[in-house]
């Protein structure tokens, strides 16, 4: 229904049915961390590394922003106490105002990315947020973030006062960022200057009505291709939404080569979409947020946020994926 609904925003794109991919989903929930959203997750030898977004005072202080790191077991069941991440330095003048991490592996050690502004002790939505890496570790029996190295992009610094959702993706041992989809731009960062610099660039035909393609999962290699998920949003009424327009956000996929450029070579052509995705509730958005996936052989499980509010993982057929995905001449 929420296709339909959505359909005379978005033209016949939503007349295609929707995909069977996704087979199961899973909230998780930590109850010192009610409301928390926007998961990234990776595998590791105890089971799988979580970290989320976290607003400590959504009423008064809705600009401070949490990074919270816990283990969950094979079932997707916390084992460990959720820790904040302290990506603030003794110097630090503001809270943490860090948003959106993503895990990811690069030479066998796990980093996050996430944006962040650390000048405006109050942000808004029109200051400057940069993009930020920092390496996760465990010492003393504690989770914590080596001093977070700030990401440029020189080119269009000055330009673009907000960056996020860069996708960071090892390539033959070397660290690359994508920074946009369309065109599928690639960065290669200097890991000691923070400095980021256009190193492929690819333009394809991407067949996609529900707006901008942005980033979201970090890419990984899965049988033989580089696979992520993206996510978009438009403006729309639904069901989900009372019938009033709201902002909804989609989850995609799409694959790219493994060698240099880096061109897309399929892309799923409507959104994915699993039972209780979109509900009603009195949250602002409606909101399918991909944050990270597992690759675990048939399945792909993705963790994402919802409404955010809400964090959960979907289980997903990856042959089901793969059937609806579309290639790109």
């Amino acid at each position: 229904m929420l296709l339909q609904t959505l359909a005379a925003h978005a033209g016949n794109f939503l007349d295609l049915p929707v995909g069977d991919a996704v087979i199961a989903t899973k909230r998780i929930q930590f109850k010192d961390f009610p409301d928390a959203f926007n998961p990234s997750i990776l595998k590791v030898e105890q089971g799988y590394l979580f970290v989320f977004r976290y607003i400590p005072d959504l009423e008064f202080f809705p600009f401070d922003s949490d990074i919270v790191v816990a283990l969950l077991d094979a079932n997707f069941d916390p084992i460990s106490e959720p820790e904040i991440l302290n990506t603030r330095t003794l110097v630090s003048k503001t809270n943490s105002h860090s948003e959106d991490a993503r895990l990811f592996s690069y030479r066998g050690r796990i980093f996050v990315i996430y944006n962040d502004n650390i000048d405006q002790v109050i942000p808004h939505y029109w200051d400057r947020r940069d993009m930020f890496i920092a390496e996760l570790t465990y010492e003393n029996g504690r989770f914590q973030l080596t001093v977070p190295l700030k990401l440029v992009y020189e080119e269009v610094y000055k330009q673009v006062m907000c960056q996020k959702n860069w996708m960071p993706f090892e390539a033959n041992g070397k660290l690359m960022f994508i920074y946009s989809i369309s065109p599928h731009k690639i960065l290669y960062p200097n890991l000691l200057s923070g400095s980021c610099y256009s190193c492929y660039e690819t333009s394809a035909l991407l067949d996609w009505s529900l707006g901008k393609l942005r980033g979201s999962t970090p890419p990984q290699l899965v049988d033989g291709e580089y696979l992520c998920f993206f996510h978009s949003a438009l403006e729309a009424s639904s069901d989900a939404s009372f019938g009033k327009d709201l902002w909804h956000y989609f989850m995609g996929a799409y694959t790219f080569s493994p060698k240099p450029p880096f061109e897309i070579t399929k892309i799923s052509p409507r959104p994915i979409i699993g039972k209780g995705f979109y509900t009603k509730s009195y949250c602002e958005k409606r909101v399918i947020f991909p944050g990270g996936f597992v690759d675990g052989g048939p399945y792909l499980y993705v963790a994402y946020g919802k409404d955010d509010c809400e964090m959960w993982i979907a289980t997903l057929d990856k042959a089901a994926l793969k059937r609806e995905m579309v290639p790109l001449e």
